[in-house]
Order: structure tokens, then C-alpha cells, then sequence
């Protein structure tokens, strides 16, 4: 199966064989007829993949496989394909049910004469797998090949082990596993010594240790001051974060946002580490110098001018007039009358734009005359019409 890098096709799935069915299907299929025949390693790679994924042959792969076992195929295997599935075991998730896969179809023996599921050191295997998921939860990916070997192979002579190592062509891996042990007893004496004389220090020491060499410690350390250290490493010291004032922090403006932040945090971790921190007032008080300044004060605001001015002017005027409204419609109705020339020329005088008060002249002093009596004048007849002269 492959994927297509041709610019017209790309990224189309190409499935000569129909793989993607079987897959579906969760069954394992050769691709032909003579497949066991050409590679015997195949039978002893398929049982591996059954035992990995908990599928099924497909039928006629079944029965060549039987037909293949009858015949011996497994005479002609490649030597250098035995050191290539012996190292493959280390990779698997569940290294010891593919061993005892093998060893019901009597492929263990090919793989090494000697080599046996009561060889293997189950318990610290076991230890070793589950220290390794404690790595994978807090975010540290580890290589447990090495270890895996050494506690499959912990009950074979040295001399068988160095059999099967050197069938190995992977010698980086081989290395690994000769010097687990060596790796290990320098760990645990740095965890017993100086170097470990307080919580942050054993910290230190843990996480700047290899994982393969600390699962390992882990799975094989007799030494109650080791575990102790391994076990508060995957415990409660990993609580201890939670313990952080955020309330506080975030009323100082220490947030993730800052760039001396992980500094800070790191620093009060180590301190709640070690016990110095106990009480949320000493909590805040190493918090504070930590706390950026506070920011300057606005600029103040520039002077409007021109129309800014008065359009500011007009805003409040009709503000102002508004409000006078607002007074005379809520004011009692009786008197109604006379306070709203009051409330208009409030108004006025508010909207229009205030004047320089003019100095009034002084009104002139006008003397009061003296009443004058009017003489009582008695009517006099009307004359007569005067006759004509003679």
C-alpha cells in the first residue's frame, strides 16, 4: 500500500493487493503463494503480528502456514532475519504475550535455543512498562527497548545473553542494554548523596536524568530512599503547581504574558518544594517584587478648538435645554402657566452664547411738581347772536 506523489494524483491510496480490506477486516494475508517458501522469517513475523494486534489469518494464508510449519520452511531462515525479529520484540507494546505467542508455535526456540518465557523477569518487566506510562502522562517519551531485553533475557546465562546481543544488528540498542546497570547505580547514588540534600535538588537530579536509565532504576532499586524520591517525582511533588495563589498572581499582573513569568513560577515552585512557602502571606510577599510597574497615566486631553469647540458648546446647550424640558413636564400642574415662559427663557438664555454684561446708565433724577389747583370756573351763557345794525 502507498500513497500516490504523482502532482495529478497526489495523496490517492494505492491498493494493488487490497489491503486496505484486510485491514478492515483485521486478518493477515501473504501476497502470494510461495511467500513462507521465498522468506521463512514470515512465519515467526506473522505470529508476531497476531499476537500484536489480536487478528486472524485469512483462510488459505492459514493453511500455508500450517503446510509451511509441516515442511520445515523455518530451516532455511536467514540468520540476519533472526536478529531483526529478535530486536523488534523490544518495540512491542506487550513484549512478553509476543514472546509466549512464539514460544506456543515453537518459533522462540529458532529465535535462540535456550530462550523461554520462565527466563523472563515478569515482575520487573512489569514495573518497567508501567513506569514508562508514568513518563508518557507527564510529558517525557522514553526508550524502554534496552530495558525490555535485559528483563526478557534476565534469567539466561551471560553467555547465551551475549548470543542473543550479538544477533542483534542494532548495536546502538546492544550498547544501551550493557550498560543499564552502570547507568542506574550512578542515578541512585546521586539521589542518596549531596546531590539530593533537599526536595528541589532531588527534582533536579530526576528530571535531568535519562528516562531509559529512570525507568529502569525504578523497576530494579531495592534501596527505600531511592523509591521514595521516584515515587514523590510521580506524586505529590507533581501537585504542588496547584498550590500556586492565581488569584494573587493575577491581581499583580503576573501572568503567563510576562516575560520573566516561567522564571517566577520555577522559583516559587522550588520554594513550595522545599517548605519555604507555607503561609499565603509569605506567598505574596515573594510575589511582589516580581510585579511589573504599574503603566504611566494618560496623556491629558489637547484643547478643542474651532468647530470642536462649538459643536461641544451646542451639544451641552441642547443638553441643557433637554433637561429644562424635562423639569417643566415634571413640575406640578398647577402654576404650570407661569413657569414655562421661566423655563424658556432658561433655555434662552442657555443656548444663546453668554454676552458681556453692559453697564446700565444711571437714570436721571426727574423733581415732582407741585400739583396745581385748578380754579373752579363757573360756565358762562352763550352769547347772544348780535342783530343787525341799523
Amino acid at each position: 500500500m502507498a500513497l500516490s506523489l504523482n502532482p495529478g494524483s497526489r495523496g490517492l491510496l494505492l491498493d494493488p493487493m487490497n489491503g486496505a480490506a484486510d485491514l478492515e477486516a483485521k486478518v493477515i494475508r501473504v501476497l502470494h503463494n510461495y511467500a513462507f517458501l521465498e522468506q521463512p522469517i514470515l512465519l515467526i513475523r506473522a505470529t508476531r503480528f497476531l499476537a500484536r494486534f489480536h487478528w486472524t489469518f485469512e483462510e488459505r494464508t492459514q493453511a500455508r502456514y500450517q503446510s509451511a510449519r509441516e515442511g520445515n520452511y523455518i530451516e532455511n531462515v536467514n540468520p540476519k532475519d533472526i536478529g531483526y525479529e529478535i530486536e523488534q520484540i523490544a518495540y512491542e507494546d506487550d513484549p512478553l504475550g509476543v514472546l509466549k505467542a512464539l514460544e506456543e508455535q515453537d518459533w522462540l526456540k529458532v529465535l535462540h535455543a535456550h530462550w523461554a518465557t520462565a527466563k523472563v523477569d515478569q515482575a520487573g518487566l512489569a514495573a518497567l512498562l508501567k513506569t514508562r506510562q508514568q513518563l508518557l502522562e507527564i510529558g517525557v517519551d522514553g526508550n524502554p527497548s534496552a530495558a525490555v531485553m535485559y528483563f526478557l533475557t534476565d534469567k539466561l546465562p551471560e553467555k547465551e545473553t551475549a548470543e542473543i546481543q550479538k544477533a542483534i544488528p542494532n548495536k546502538t540498542l546492544v550498547e544501551s542494554w550493557k550498560r543499564l546497570e552502570d547507568d542506574a547505580k550512578e542515578l541512585a547514588k546521586k539521589l542518596t548523596g549531596k546531590d539530593s540534600a533537599t526536595p528541589s535538588m532531588t527534582w533536579d537530579v530526576l528530571t535531568a536524568s535519562r528516562p531509559e536509565t529512570l525507568m529502569f532504576l525504578a523497576a530494579t532499586t531495592k534501596q527505600q530512599v531511592v523509591q521514595k524520591h521516584i515515587e514523590n517525582y510521580f506524586g505529590k511533588w507533581r501537585q504542588i503547581p496547584q498550590r500556586f495563589p492565581l488569584p494573587e498572581m493575577i491581581e499583580l499582573q503576573i501572568t503567563p504574558s510576562q516575560p520573566n513569568y516561567k522564571e517566577v513560577t520555577d522559583k516559587a515552585f522550588r520554594l513550595l518544594l522545599d517548605g519555604k512557602l507555607r503561609t499565603p502571606s509569605e506567598t505574596t510577599k515573594f510575589l511582589k517584587p516580581f510585579a511589573p510597574p504599574p503603566p504611566p497615566p494618560p496623556p491629558p486631553p489637547k484643547e478643542k478648538r474651532g468647530k470642536a469647540k462649538a459643536a461641544e458648546a451646542a451639544a451641552a446647550a441642547a443638553a441643557a435645554a433637554e433637561a429644562a424640558k424635562k423639569a417643566a413636564a415634571e413640575a406640578p400642574k398647577k402654576g404650570a402657566k407661569a413657569e414655562k415662559p421661566v423655563a424658556k427663557e432658561a433655555a434662552k438664555k442657555t443656548a444663546a452664547p453668554a454676552k458681556a454684561p453692559v453697564k446700565a446708565a444711571p437714570a436721571k433724577t426727574v423733581k415732582a411738581k407741585a400739583p396745581v389747583k385748578k380754579a373752579s370756573v363757573k360756565a358762562k351763557p352763550a352769547p347772544k347772536k348780535a342783530g343787525k345794525k341799523k
